[in-house]
């Protein structure tokens, strides 16, 4: 497809959106160009960062208003023929569209290379983006409000009423849902469709049980059929944050917490089978790339739309074109995937890999047995305080599965959160010092504080626990 925006009054064109003509003021109209034919053929033998495999072809396309279009792929073709993309031919293909300056032409393509999205006028819908944290779109922290306006309009003009559809999400335990989908745009995209926002950490929940665990699960979700738009992200726990992982903030903060205390690679395939109805649409216009998934990563830029009715084939194909590692829940290879709209060997392009043990500063480095998101979340924020102040190189340990192995050589350790403390018991291993993560967040940063500027082994005295109390105090007076 090739679009224009033309002015129906004088017929000037622009190869990017406009809202009026800035020639007469006249009104502008999309004009879609479908039957495309090869007019132009380069055969690329050279690599290059953004294009690591060779050879490949650049077509130049046209439609039928004279429109001119580049066109990257594998296959070879002839000058003269006609271009056309294959519709999925199987439930579980994977579509791939480039978003050219229109997210919602990019949303609209992915679903009609699935045959649709299959929701009919009276369905109930949910739609389930993907906001942890308080931070502003160009960051890539959470799914593009541009992303969920497309998605809305989709749904209202395939006739699903907006009395209908609800966006559902939590934010990272510890953090404010509300404040967050504020911030990240959401809300206001809400206000203007007139549709309703639920923060899902207030329920009310559900108990299922599946293969012999119980999950609480946000009630809403088990009666609507789900469309999740997650922004597929790197995170340096899990490898990927994408379609699969955002479906785990659908359950309650104690189910949340066992998930990762029982593995969280093995709960994540178990978790989404509860979910028989899921339609997956993942923002990947920007994308996060290094540290994800939070503000550490930075936005990767990738200009893409995928969809697919598997949400595990989906992580897969996401990372065959970063060229990233797949996570250890993603079990399905990516060869062996349907794919359709865009060729994944003429997408791949290697994004930035996370680490597993960096943080916000310098001198914290992170030792992560799976904690669950309530610590990853706190200890975050507590190392991003701490930016600006140089000191002794610790490492925090956070989570509970962490080993002897893991631990050895490190001398500065610190046993972050109630389920590293009780690790750390089991193992008989002793610690610098403990913090617990219920603590209030003045009275963690004072006590970090003294850890990280301690030289040798440091330690938490009786002392230390006052003055931290007493900091929190004048800051509350001070307030």
């Amino acid at each position: 497809m090739i679009l224009r925006w033309i002015c129906e009054k004088c017929n000037k064109k622009w190869i990017y959106p406009v809202s009026k003509c800035i020639y007469c003021k006249g009104h502008i109209s999309k004009q879609k160009g479908t039957k495309l034919k090869v007019i132009g053929i380069t055969k690329v033998m050279i690599p290059s960062p953004m294009h690591p495999i060779i050879p490949y072809n650049i077509l130049l396309l046209q439609d039928e208003h004279g429109n001119k279009i580049p066109k990257k792929t594998m296959k070879d073709f002839k000058i003269g023929d006609n271009f056309a993309v294959e519709k999925a031919k199987t439930e579980s293909a994977v579509s791939i569209s480039r978003v050219k300056y229109d997210v919602y032409e990019a949303i609209k393509e992915s679903i009609e290379y699935l045959n649709g999205i299959g929701i009919g006028p009276k369905d109930k819908v949910l739609i389930k983006p993907s906001i942890v944290a308080a931070a502003y779109p160009y960051q890539a922290v959470n799914t593009n409000p541009e992303f969920i306006d497309g998605l809305i309009a989709f749904l209202l003009e395939s006739g699903i009423k907006k009395e209908n559809i609800l966006v559902a999400e939590q934010a990272l335990i510890g953090s404010d849902s509300t404040d967050a989908a504020s911030k990240a745009g959401i809300l206001e995209i809400c206000k203007k469709h007139d549709v309703k926002f639920a923060d899902i950490s207030k329920g009310p929940f559900e108990v299922v049980e599946l293969e012999g665990m119980k999950f609480g699960v946000f009630r809403e979700a088990l009666h609507r059929k789900i469309i999740n738009a997650p922004v597929m992200k790197t995170n340096f726990q899990l490898g990927l944050s994408g379609a699969m992982e955002n479906l785990t903030r659908l359950a309650d903060e104690a189910t949340q917490r066992e998930m990762y205390f029982y593995g969280i690679h093995k709960i994540i395939p178990l978790f989404s089978k509860i979910f028989s109805d899921v339609f997956n649409v993942a923002d990947s216009t920007n994308g996060m790339q290094g540290q994800g998934p939070l503000g550490l990563g930075e936005p990767a830029f990738l200009n893409l739309v995928l969809s697919s009715r598997n949400a595990e084939n989906l992580d897969s194909i996401f990372c065959g074109i970063t060229m990233l590692k797949q996570p250890l829940y993603v079990g399905t290879a990516t060869k062996d995937i349907e794919v359709v709209g865009n060729e994944i060997d003429a997408l791949k392009y290697p994004i930035k890999a996370p680490s597993p043990n960096e943080t916000p500063h310098a001198d914290i480095k992170v030792i992560d047995g799976m904690a669950c998101p309530a610590c990853l979340n706190f200890f975050y924020v507590l190392s991003s305080r701490l930016i600006g102040l140089r000191g002794q190189e610790l490492y925090a340990a956070i989570g509970s599965q962490i080993n002897d192995d893991v631990l050895e050589g490190k001398n500065r350790l610190v046993a972050y959160g109630q389920c590293a403390i009780r690790k750390f018991k089991e193992l008989d291993a002793k610690p610098m010092a403990e913090i617990d993560e219920s603590m209030d967040p003045v009275e963690q940063i004072v006590l970090m504080k003294k850890l990280l500027t301690t030289e040798g082994k440091a330690t938490i005295t009786p002392v230390d626990r006052v003055r931290s109390k007493m900091k929190k105090l004048l800051s509350r007076v001070a307030k």
